[in-house]
């Protein structure tokens, strides 16, 4: 850990994007190598799982409604859904090991090794992490459009159509700001359970309590730059992320493929940074928090984040 890890625990907004811009520019190496690992390990088997089962998940629904056993909606569901959970069990294992590098180049400086990249038990902990956080928004979603839809289409049987769409549009706004209020008191739970090897939503949920003004300001920012960073790479590219998945897919010349290699790693690294980095370096600042208790001295390559 750097100089920084003694802070009066406030979080400084121009820190943290600047801290995350300084990752970039002092470890290209290091940021062209993550974007490698999340094109070749990441995007280009997950687009070839997603776009090559579309032709054969159709072909299964038409043989299976020949066949008179399901309908052949039921069955391209249930073919897509397989095809969807690998596609997403595979992104989580990459993000996690892309992640984690992320997280030590920032509270682990001087532990490099190989990118920073490793594949060992905070990385499988990340896993973990990303399941149980898919699980917890997929139940709240569950739990929240439920009853909505229910209230709404009563409205829509007793008021009258007119009604049930302002309904709609207020629960739509509610449930939004609710989700985003979720998402920022749960912003620092990576870089927690990366450096306690444990599950980090408590203690995310406790560390941003008072502090949802300036992970605000850093997450709007950081919004920003991803765009700006996705409209300039993909502009000069002529690409989208569906063509560029079409493309791989559809099998280009050795040539052109390279050249896809080339702007998705670029892309895909700095894009990585932008969205891991801000998250561990609002933790670092945080340390010595005056609502913490202290934090035990550590050897010098890891300092336990003191965030209870």
């Amino acid at each position: 850990m750097s100089g920084e890890t003694k802070t009066t625990g406030q979080v400084r907004v121009s820190g943290a994007i600047g801290a995350t811009l300084r990752l970039i520019v002092r470890r290209p190496f290091s940021v062209l190598a993550w974007g490698l690992v999340t094109t070749l390990a990441g995007f280009a088997p997950i687009s070839m799982i997603a776009l090559a089962n579309i032709p054969s998940a159709m072909a299964a629904a038409q043989a299976a409604a020949m066949a008179g056993q399901v309908t052949a909606s039921s069955a391209l569901l249930t073919h897509m859904t397989a095809a969807c959970v690998l596609a997403g069990l595979l992104a989580m294992v990459v993000l996690a090991v892309v992640d984690a590098a992320v997280y030590r180049a920032v509270l682990e400086p001087d532990n490099r090794g190989f990118f920073y990249l490793r594949v060992r038990r905070r990385e499988l902990g990340l896993v973990v992490h990303f399941l149980a956080q898919t699980l917890l928004w997929a139940v709240l979603l569950v739990i929240a459009a439920i009853p909505a839809a229910w209230i709404i289409g009563l409205i829509a049987h007793a008021a009258g159509r007119g009604l049930a769409v302002l309904v709609t549009l207020i629960a739509a706004l509610t449930l939004g700001y609710a989700m985003a209020i979720l998402a920022l008191r749960l912003f620092l739970a990576g870089p927690i359970t990366f450096e306690r090897a444990a599950f980090g939503l408590t203690s995310s949920w406790r560390a941003t309590r008072d502090r949802l003004g300036p992970i605000l300001g850093v997450a709007v920012i950081t919004v920003l730059m991803l765009w700006l960073w996705t409209w300039l790479l993909f502009a000069i590219g002529h690409l989208t992320m569906t063509s560029a998945a079409a493309e791989w897919v559809a099998g280009p010349t050795i040539e052109r493929r390279a050249e896809l290699i080339a702007i998705l790693t670029l892309y895909f690294g700095v894009v990585r940074v932008l969205v891991v980095a801000p998250a561990a370096v609002i933790c670092r600042q945080i340390l010595s928090s005056d609502d913490s208790a202290p934090a035990p001295v550590l050897p010098a390559k890891r300092q336990q984040l003191a965030l209870s």
